[in-house]
């Protein structure tokens, strides 16, 4: 109990001292520009390396557990530099390309298979595991797996709190199939990340007083992430689906954005407003609290998801052996995902076309064709439509 706390205190203290001496530094690791980009939900130039924190408390966790005989975390961390000091160089000197971030996570999780041996090897499918009875397929599967939720991760950090607070979900998620299976140092694993995460989380909620940035994203995402797959190796009688609810919420986020953006036929990295999350904060602001209460609203939105968030994971925690109950709860989640997105999505089109149509029927033939509430009204309704 004690290894966690230690990760809380180093990584709550180099929060401390990123965001005490925040002017010192800002012009490297934030940007005003970054408040004007199409998916910023903040208003002011804030900190991004976030992550310098959270890698700070994994560190030490797993620096003390490795002298206590644990070796996996240490391995996975180690194993994580090249995708850790690249998602880093993004935060700090930018322009670093997706192509190279995402090369730089296939490698790191490459490591890991060369070094540990480990890989997915089941799908609980009938239709699908052969696919893993084929090692190098397997492998190729593992690390696309891997490499594909770490920048799932970097999609979903859009509110305060909502990466960190879905990544704590997750992290107790796991430690608790791992209690049931027995899998200590996989609970230790778990609780160091969750602590670590901590530390940075009563920074970023629901002030924002500093931001996970991609290194801190990408981290999580892949100490998760092979925490998950190091359960199902240790554990066999774990089902892949339960461990697919654990990681719902950005899974679906993920696959919605890459189908919105197919649709739309934009690059996948293009930005947009399109996640959940932002159509949350937009119907906040639209029916609730207005356009100028961004600061209210953004940790506002973090805190009406977060229990929808949890819900997932608490269905793979329940389920955690068996499979069947778990495909059909991940198949309902994903459909009340897309249903309640589009009501959402009508709902605030709706909204923002009404004020127009009131405003032109009670305007003269000359206000209505000199009318400005249309584009302004149409930006919003341009925003959002995916």
């Amino acid at each position: 109990m004690a290894v966690y706390w230690v990760s809380f205190l180093a990584s709550f203290l180099v929060c401390t001292i990123l965001v005490l001496t925040k002017n010192k530094h800002i012009r490297l690791t934030g940007s005003s520009d970054e408040t004007a980009a199409v998916q910023a939900s903040h208003v002011a130039p804030t900190p991004r390396i976030g992550g310098l924190a959270v890698m700070a408390g994994m560190t030490i966790g797993a620096a003390i557990t490795f002298l206590q005989g644990q070796k996996i975390f240490m391995t996975l961390l180690m194993t994580a530099l090249p995708m850790y000091l690249t998602g880093l160089a993004e935060d700090v000197i930018r322009h670093i390309s997706t192509k190279l971030r995402y090369s730089a996570t296939l490698l790191s999780a490459l490591i890991v298979v060369w070094a540990m041996e480990i890989w997915i090897t089941t799908a609980d499918s009938f239709l699908l595991d052969w696919i893993f009875q084929f090692t190098p397929v397997a492998v190729l599967v593992t690390i696309f797996v891997v490499a594909s939720y770490c920048h799932a991760f970097n999609l979903i950090d859009g509110l305060n709190g909502l990466a960190s607070g879905t990544s704590l979900l997750i992290s107790v998620g796991l430690a608790a199939i791992a209690t049931f299976t027995g899998q200590s140092e996989i609970v230790t694993m778990s609780m160091i990340t969750a602590f670590s995460v901590t530390g940075f989380f009563l920074f970023n909620y629901p002030f924002g007083r500093i931001f996970l940035g991609d290194a801190g994203a990408y981290i999580i995402g892949y100490m998760l992430t092979w925490t998950a797959i190091v359960t199902l190796h240790e554990a066999p009688e774990t089902s892949a689906w339960a461990m697919l609810l654990l990681f719902f919420w950005p899974l679906a986020d993920t696959l919605f954005a890459i189908y919105r953006r197919r649709r739309k036929g934009v690059s996948f990295d293009t930005a947009d407003r399109l996640h959940f999350h932002q159509l949350v904060l937009r119907g906040l602001e639209i029916f609730f609290l207005g356009r100028d209460k961004r600061t209210t609203a953004n940790p506002l939105a973090t805190s009406v998801l977060l229990p929808f968030i949890a819900a997932p994971v608490a269905a793979g925690v329940t389920f955690w052996n068996e499979p069947v109950l778990s495909f059909v709860a991940l198949c309902l989640f994903g459909g009340a995902f897309v249903g309640t997105y589009q009501l959402g999505l009508r709902a605030a089109r709706a909204r923002v076309r009404r004020p127009r149509s009131r405003l032109l029927q009670n305007a003269s033939p000359t206000q209505q064709s000199s009318d400005t509430t249309g584009p302004m009204l149409n930006n919003w309704r341009n925003r959002t439509n995916g």
